[in-house]
């Protein structure tokens, strides 16, 4: 998978950790289901619900939104999930 495809697939590689931890306190990141081999999980950072489904769809990649990331939940995130990479 290219450096592009991932950036599209998981939005948080365009922050810092910091930031990341922020956007995610502030329920604005998004856990997403991807049609890709290996079964990966994208992010997207969203004002909502809704929002966050338009984009996927948008990518027409099969995305599939799961749900919201929650505060804390992140940093688990990162070492138990394989996220694009």
């Amino acid at each position: 998978m290219t450096d592009e495809a991932i950036e599209i697939c998981d939005e948080l590689t365009r922050f810092s950790d910091a930031q990341a931890a922020l956007l995610t306190s502030r329920s604005l990141v998004y856990l997403t289901d991807l049609k890709l081999e290996g079964g990966r999980h994208g992010t997207i950072v969203a004002a909502s619900y809704a929002d966050a489904q338009a984009v996927a769809r948008g990518r027409g990649r099969g995305e599939r939104v799961i749900g919201r990331m929650a505060r804390g939940f992140l940093h688990g995130l990162l070492q138990k999930v394989r996220l694009c990479a």
